[in-house]
């Protein structure tokens, strides 16, 4: 990479310019050393560092705190190195008004000018909505304030693949929800942690979406299941509860019941049958309470036009710090 943007450098801005090991990186800790390599040049007469990221970049705000750590060692102006970079932490660096060089020449050095080439990007996927297991990582950090969790951490929690944990943690980094710091025994581990109240849950929530694949009915009692809908929304407002009970069960629970479905429209407008909403994902692992998780309950009834619905609801969510309405 070094050869390369050198190259750059010299057809586009300086053709003086010459980068070499920075040799004051003996100065720095063993931490930085782990994540970083660092090379010194002179750009148009101005002393600079460049950073080479050696490992995934960390996030915006953990960039910004290396680089002041960085600044207590050397006065010369820093620029971070990447091979590649996605749309997302390129807006969010120069919103920052953080310096940096692309290998395939994207560039931008406010202290000299701005070069930036829209590049096709074809690894990076913009998320449009979440997938039913990013939405569900989403929420269990929405309520578990300033956890600190790996991948492997969290797969054991919400009983699924390491590979499906780090690929919703992925998502939610690539829309700049969470940021996280490598450590570990190994020096490679990410912990991962959300970013603040309430801006985590209105950035988020754009990517929601309602947890209710169907809806099926039964006269039979289902053990261990959560009240959902109009029902639990009754439990924690003033609204009058249904006729119907509701509950709601997660999608792979519902093979067990299948038995004792009522299918026919007649009977299931006539008696008086329990409703199972069938979840996307498995809304035990996200209340503690007789109800289901309360955005998960508002996704769910975002549908129903009903003024004392969307008032109870308001009412509701204005309580809880990650909301604002």
């Amino acid at each position: 990479m070094q050869g390369a943007l050198e190259i750059y450098l010299k057809e586009n801005i300086d053709e003086n310019i010459s980068i070499q090991f920075w040799e004051g990186k003996k100065k720095l800790s063993l931490f930085l050393l782990k994540q970083y390599d660092f090379y010194q040049a002179e750009i148009l007469g101005q002393h600079c560092i460049l950073i080479e990221i050696l490992q995934e970049s960390p996030g915006i705000d953990v960039i910004k705190k290396h680089m002041k750590v960085i600044n207590k060692t050397v006065d010369d102006q820093l620029i971070l190195m990447y091979k590649s970079i996605s749309w997302f932490r390129r807006k969010s660096l120069i919103e920052n008004r953080i310096p940096f060089v692309v290998e395939d020449g994207q560039m931008y050095l406010p202290f000299l000018g701005l070069d930036l080439k829209n590049t096709v990007e074809k690894q990076v996927k913009r998320v449009m909505t979440f997938s039913a297991s990013t939405q569900l990582v989403f929420l269990y950090l929405l309520y578990n304030k300033d956890m600190n969790i790996c991948a492997t951490e969290l797969a054991a929690v919400l009983n699924t693949s390491n590979m499906t944990a780090s690929r919703s943690l992925n998502d939610l980094y690539d829309v700049g929800l969470v940021t996280y710091e490598i450590g570990g025994k190994t020096g490679r581990s990410k912990k991962y942690k959300k970013i603040g109240d309430p801006l985590y849950y209105t950035q988020g929530s754009q990517y929601l979406k309602n947890p209710v694949i169907k809806t099926v009915f039964t006269r039979k009692k289902i053990e261990d299941v959560l009240s959902a809908g109009l029902e639990a929304l009754s439990m924690i407002s003033m609204m009058n509860p249904p006729q119907n009970p509701v509950r709601a069960i997660s999608k792979e629970r519902l093979k067990s019941i299948d038995p004792y479905l009522i299918k026919d429209r007649d009977q299931i407008a006539d008696e008086k049958l329990t409703e199972i909403q069938v979840w996307a994902y498995n809304p035990m692992l996200l209340s503690k309470e007789k109800q289901v998780d309360l955005a998960s309950l508002a996704l769910s009834l975002k549908e129903i036009n009903d003024e004392r619905v969307e008032q109870a609801l308001e009412e509701r969510l204005k309580g809880e710090t990650w909301y604002t309405g």
